[in-house]
């Protein structure tokens, strides 16, 4: 007859629990369907504080719409890794010299031809990347906004945006077939000459901003012009600053919405291309025009000098 055995009874239930819990479902907590990650939180809400985000585009949303055939990625004096698909414009497509000045937009023809060789179209979405902490992209950004191509973003920090994001790259840029690109016209409204810079002196309501260096800033300047460089609205990680960190920046400076006009200069209208963005586009200003000769033009046409 078996014996009851106390011992081994509780051996028994106390393997009977163990494999219970190993073999039990541990349910984590899953997102709603409402929540989203964090860094996307926080990404969108940065955009949706800029007066036009619709100029800036990410590098998931690049990746959404990047085959889509009215979109070209257009990267500008890009080495090395390429956003798969894109084109790679050189200085030369966009850089030449005018009346002298050195580091001017292209004329016309020039333009005309570059956009051709590259298969671009009048209606076509333009994308613009570069490695420059968009430097270079402002400036071909502000190219395509003078001579009327309206459609046109830059992406947010660049091709190390796009990297960081996990896509892949490219080692050589792509080739397009050869399209017939139209200039409809030039926009003056965007565009800052000497004689606008000349409007400046003694008025309060007009600023000139200088987006150079400090050291180029102490050596000579346009006089009253208001110092911001232009690496000050952009972040750490190559991406522009919140709308409300840019307003900050800009508002303790005295470059208010309020103005009558804003003109960015620099050395040769790359660095001030940025700012202007920055201001127009990100901050909703209305007027703002890019001095295109900037400091090349200025430093050797006579007119007073600040120290």
């Amino acid at each position: 007859m078996f014996k009851f055995n106390a011992k081994f009874l509780l051996v028994l239930l106390l393997i009977v629990a163990l494999m219970a819990g190993c073999t039990a479902k541990v349910e984590e907590p899953q997102p709603t369907k409402e929540q989203k990650p964090a860094q996307q939180q926080a990404d969108e809400k940065t955009k949706e504080e800029y007066a036009h985000p619709e100029s800036l585009i990410s590098a998931k949303e690049l990746k959404e719409i990047m085959d889509d055939e009215n979109v070209v990625i257009v990267g500008v004096m890009v080495k090395g890794k390429y956003i798969p698909g894109s084109v790679n414009l050189k200085e030369k497509d966009f850089n030449t010299e005018l009346n002298g000045v050195p580091d001017m937009r292209p004329t016309p023809e020039i333009w005309v031809q570059a956009l051709s060789n590259y298969g671009i179209d009048n209606d076509d979405t333009i994308v613009l990347y570069d490695t420059k902490n968009m430097l270079l992209s402002a400036r071909v950004w502000w190219i395509f906004k003078y001579y009327g191509h309206e459609n046109v973003k830059i992406l947010n920090g660049g091709i190390n945006a796009w990297k960081n994001a996990g896509f892949n790259t490219d080692s050589t840029p792509a080739e397009r077939k050869a399209s017939s690109y139209e200039i409809k016209g030039e926009n003056p409204d965007v565009l800052a000459t000497l004689d606008t810079i000349k409007t400046s002196y003694d008025n309060e309501n007009i600023i000139t901003l200088d987006t150079r260096s400090e050291k180029e800033w102490k050596k000579g300047r346009i006089p009253g012009a208001v110092w911001v460089e232009w690496t000050n609205a952009i972040s750490e990680d190559g991406t522009f600053k919140s709308a409300s960190e840019l307003k900050a920046l800009y508002e303790g400076k005295g470059v208010t919405a309020d103005k009558d006009l804003i003109m960015p200069y620099c050395l040769g209208g790359w660095r001030a291309a940025n700012s202007m963005f920055v201001l127009s586009e990100l901050l909703g200003y209305e007027n703002v025009k890019n001095y295109d000769g900037s400091w090349a033009e200025f430093g050797e046409s006579g007119e007073p000098i600040e120290k």
